[in-house]
């Protein structure tokens, strides 16, 4: 007997877009799973631009596709979105998924993650993700850390199958489109998958620490499960996208034991944006992520205590690696670690149980 899942998917003014978003929707109707066996939750994050409409018709001709719509007043966000689609989720559900809108999954990813779920009895998991639109190109295989809360997306860029060969732990699951465990979910983070005040960005690493900080594991599988058209949604807000990486950035540096918490805090400090008029006001994203960050970092450290970074893979980092950090230019670090990815993946080798 198949586990019962449930699929979370959230919509926000996807009307640019919509025939992508259509063909995630037809793609999880395919599936290869029972369907009796797996649900799919729509939630609207508030959207007003016709696309809840579009999705909403288009979902009333998918008769033999276990569904919930739920339209929401206003956008909450990855995170209260998500959040919204866990607590609808079929009580009997074993697993959950997070899908992007702008993801499409393939006919038999779902029965291969669950598969390789139960042989490794990880919390969360996730395939690899291929570029929408480009023929076999990796948009992530699993995402890495670093002691800096850089973020790797193993793969990124190169032709699959690339160098990922065998199952490896990873810091955290992509939430474009991954599974994971709906007990050790609850175990570790409560009622919700995200802490809702994160809105976007970031949320994925969060979960992640927080699943590793509680004992639990998170693997990446050598299997292509999916086609990713990443920052669909978001690529026309960049001033909100740089405030929100920014400032939980800067929230998980406060929560979390990083040996670098000063040197993250410089670092952070580094490439400021010039103000942007906003609503006829000057703003500037970078400052005001930075402040944000502080005080909701400090106030989440008191409702969740501190998160040990260290159980958890990572790419560490010595002492000069820190240091030069300061001054090296993004472009050139990630140069340096992708160099370093073979060997990280090595030693982070999953077993399964």
């Amino acid at each position: 007997m198949w586990p019962r899942v449930s699929i979370i998917w959230l919509n926000y003014n996807s009307g640019r877009i919509i025939d992508l978003v259509l063909k995630s929707l037809e793609a999880v109707a395919s599936l290869d799973y029972p369907s009796d066996r797996y649900e799919l939750i729509v939630v609207d994050n508030g959207s007003t631009d016709g696309s809840f409409e579009a999705v909403k018709k288009y979902l009333e001709g998918k008769s033999n596709l276990r569904k919930k719509v739920i339209k929401l007043g206003k956008n909450l966000g990855f995170t209260g979105g998500n959040n919204i689609g866990f607590k609808a989720r079929d009580r009997d559900s074993e697993y959950i998924v997070l899908l992007n809108n702008d993801a499409i999954p393939f006919q038999d990813s779902l029965k291969v993650m669950v598969e390789h779920m139960e042989q490794f009895n990880s919390a969360a998991l996730q395939g690899v993700n291929l570029k929408y639109g480009a023929k076999n190109i990796v948009d992530t295989a699993g995402g890495f850390l670093d002691e800096f809360f850089n973020s790797i997306l193993v793969g990124q860029g190169k032709q699959y199958p690339w160098i990922i060969r065998k199952p490896f732990y990873v810091t955290y699951a992509d939430g474009s489109y991954s599974i994971y465990r709906v007990d050790a979910v609850r175990r570790c983070v409560g009622e919700e998958l995200f802490i809702d005040e994160n809105f976007a960005y970031g949320d994925d690493n969060y979960l992640g620490l927080m699943l590793w900080n509680c004992g639990h594991r998170i693997i990446a599988i050598p299997v292509a499960t999916a086609e990713h058209y990443r920052s669909g949604t978001f690529s026309r807000i960049h001033g909100l996208q740089w405030y929100l990486w920014m400032r939980n950035r800067i929230t998980l540096n406060v929560i979390t034991n990083s040996r670098y918490k000063n040197l993250i805090n410089l670092y952070s400090l580094k490439g400021f944006i010039t103000p942007t008029i906003t609503k006829g006001k000057l703003w500037s994203p970078h400052l005001q992520a930075i402040r944000d960050g502080l005080r909701h970092g400090r106030k989440l450290r008191r409702r969740v205590g501190l998160i040990d970074i260290y159980k958890a893979p990572l790419v560490d980092l010595n002492a000069s690696e820190a240091l030069s950090l300061l001054l090296m230019p993004r472009r050139v670090y990630m140069e340096t670690v992708e160099g370093k990815l073979e060997r990280i993946i090595e030693k982070y080798q999953a077993l399964s149980s």
